[in-house]
């Protein structure tokens, strides 16, 4: 018999009850009493929950007067959260199936009568309305029905998710091995004539198998792998075209833990001897790389963290305008991003321990790019790596 309880949870309670603590404490400073939040990302942060049930609508509600959230999900889910979290039974709650892509009604019929239920509507109402996997029929329905007393939020749980624990980043870590052992399957695999739908396979046995001491999650982003002319924009996957002599390419991709991510890119070079202009931006996207993680320090702020690397952009002539990195943590797809904090000019965020980011020198020109990135932590001394893999170009002669 299936238990209902799970006994494999990567977190122990007592650090989901510090998290829901935590932005307990951030509702009330914005004065909300009770939250609902549907990002798939921020409902396993607070419970727990791990299931491909987003395609869905499922909401998570968070009273200041209730001692753990309310999960609603699909009847079908229902078992799911209780395999998956040690939520309570009363806590968890389904809608039934005929709401399923029913143009007449909504599941989030549910969420109000429980809001009702639990006689919390004439409480202060916060809706996030920038989560992922949430549509705009959703926070319309909500609205409509909750009418008065309704806070429009914006990543209130994201934020609260920037700083991780000493456990979380343990899982980081796990995932930088898993990176490696995937970036590594990817340039084993590369060779003159070999199909790109072929590296990516090979790349993608990596992220699952993990290693001899963990297995791997699926990656929120599939791998980016443009070639040649292709490499000239950041974000095209693969095709089934054979990789050629004298090809340039950029490799980035991410493997996942417990749905924790550690994203890394590299430039890889197929055939005798790379082009001065690729093997001249590699070098100074890494020596930007360092000059940036040599200045992090804690208290500093991520504007001048980009201080540190617009001096070698500028002396080098990069021509990067792109945002130079951006938070990273647990997530679901279809992004590895925590959508919090950016190392930009404009970023006034100021760094502490245990904050991770991934730093991106990618150096795109018209018929070629180059691209260089590390996931790193902050620390109190500094910034440390969570990968551990040359930033050269990878030579395939």
């Amino acid at each position: 018999m299936i238990s209902d309880k799970s006994n494999n949870s990567p977190f122990s309670k007592s650090e989901y009850d510090n998290r829901l603590n935590k932005i307990k404490k951030e509702m009330t400073l914005k004065n909300i009493e009770v939250l609902l939040d549907s990002d798939p990302a921020n409902i396993y942060y607070t419970t727990g929950y791990d299931a491909v049930s987003y395609y869905t609508p499922q909401i998570m509600i968070i009273s200041i007067y209730h001692s753990e959230p309310i999960l609603l999900v699909r009847d079908i889910d229902v078992l799911a959260v209780k395999i998956r979290t040690e939520l309570n039974s009363d806590s968890i709650h389904g809608w039934n199936d005929s709401f399923v892509d029913n143009e007449t009604s909504h599941p989030f019929e549910k969420a109000v009568e429980l809001i009702i239920e639990l006689e919390l509507k004439e409480c202060q109402i916060g809706i996030e309305i920038d989560a992922g996997m949430t549509t705009f029929d959703d926070i319309n329905f909500l609205k409509k029905h909750l009418k008065n007393k309704i806070t429009e939020c914006r990543r209130l749980i994201n934020f609260v998710r920037i700083v991780k624990s000493d456990n979380e980043i343990k899982y980081m870590r796990q995932a930088g091995k898993i990176t490696e052992h995937a970036m590594q399957a990817g340039f084993s695999a590369m060779s003159e004539g070999v199909r790109e739908s072929d590296v990516i396979a090979k790349i993608y046995h990596a992220f699952i198998a993990g290693t001899e001491e963990y297995g791997g999650d699926y990656p929120s982003n599939p791998p980016v792998m443009p070639t040649g002319n292709r490499s000239a924009t950041p974000h095209l996957t693969w095709s089934d075209e054979a990789l050629i002599k004298d090809q340039n390419l950029t490799l980035e991709l991410s493997g996942a833990r417990h749905r924790y991510h550690c994203p890394l890119a590299r430039t890889v070079y197929i055939g005798k001897t790379p082009p001065k202009d690729l093997v001249d931006a590699t070098k100074y996207a890494i020596e930007g790389i360092h000059e940036t993680l040599e200045a992090i320090a804690p208290g500093m702020s991520l504007s001048e963290v980009h201080m540190a690397w617009d001096k070698v952009n500028k002396k080098r002539n990069l021509g990067k305008t792109s945002r130079l990195g951006y938070s990273v943590g647990c997530s679901f797809p279809p992004s590895w991003l925590e959508r919090t904090a950016s190392i930009r000019a404009e970023d006034k965020t100021n760094l502490e321990p245990n904050m991770t980011f991934h730093l991106i020198a990618g150096i795109w020109k018209n018929k070629w790019g180059a691209e260089v990135s590390e996931t790193f932590q902050v620390t109190n001394l500094g910034a440390s790596l969570l990968c551990n893999l040359s930033q050269e170009i990878h030579h395939i002669k």
